[in-house]
């Protein structure tokens, strides 16, 4: 497991038909880059980081959590 402030590696860009590979490091609940950067990862050249892996991984747990409160 990465330490808390270690830089992660989760998807790389590809020249090929595929526009990136995931590294195997990002949750199995992501589907696409635009999400995962919506939820904190960041490009870093061609390279998708996040430097809080757990916090991160929350995210990704918690989306849609919005819909199941009622504050009323």
């Amino acid at each position: 497991m990465a330490d808390e402030h270690e830089r992660v590696v989760l998807a790389r860009r590809t020249t090929g038909f595929q526009p990136f590979q995931w590294s195997g490091a990002e949750p199995d609940e992501i589907s696409d880059t635009d999400e995962a950067v919506e939820l904190g990862a960041q490009w870093e050249g061609d390279e998708l980081v996040t430097y809080d892996l757990a916090g991160f991984r929350l995210a990704v747990a918690s989306q849609g959590d919005d819909f199941l409160n009622d504050n009323d």
